[in-house]
């Protein structure tokens, strides 16, 4: 028996044996490109994230500020001074940030309907205390500003 001797037409050229390699270097930087495109996408969406998170605590926080000075309203007593929100509850989202309220003074009008088609509509003016609770990170940067008018005399 003979052995058979190698097809000449099978064999590549030497001058593009090495080209296999370089594929595979092309191949790998196209991923390495398409998987740091996915990072940064990851990395934008925790960023957004965080800000929703820091935003909606920052509301809550806003919200129990106006609650407490409308009920120190109701009840005569004073305004509690500015708060800094650290640690606790708040976890590191509002990590040094202060919430303070504003308060404006003013009367509003009110015309009350008349009940029957003969008379008259009346006029009440209700003295009212407008609070504006903001709530600031460290920097100065406002997260949140809510407001809420309440009666200033009780009913």
């Amino acid at each position: 028996m003979t052995a058979l001797a190698p097809d000449p037409s099978n064999r590549r050229p030497r001058r593009l044996r090495g080209l296999a390699f370089l594929e595979v270097v092309v191949a790998a930087s196209i991923l390495a490109i398409a998987a740091l495109g996915v990072l940064e996408l990851l990395a934008s969406s925790d960023r957004a994230s965080l800000t929703a998170r820091r935003q909606a605590l920052a509301v809550v926080e806003a919200e129990r500020a106006l609650a407490a000075c409308a009920d120190a309203i109701r009840r005569g007593r004073d305004l509690p001074a500015m708060a800094s929100l650290q640690g606790g509850m708040r976890g590191e989202a509002l990590d040094g940030c202060t919430v303070s309220v504003s308060t404006t003074e003013l009367t509003e009008e009110f015309v009350i309907p008349p009940r029957g088609p003969s008379g008259d509509p009346r006029v009440v003016d209700v003295d009212l205390v407008l609070l504006v609770a903001t709530v600031e990170t460290a920097t100065g940067e406002v997260l949140v500003s809510l407001e809420r008018a309440v009666p200033a005399e009780p009913f």
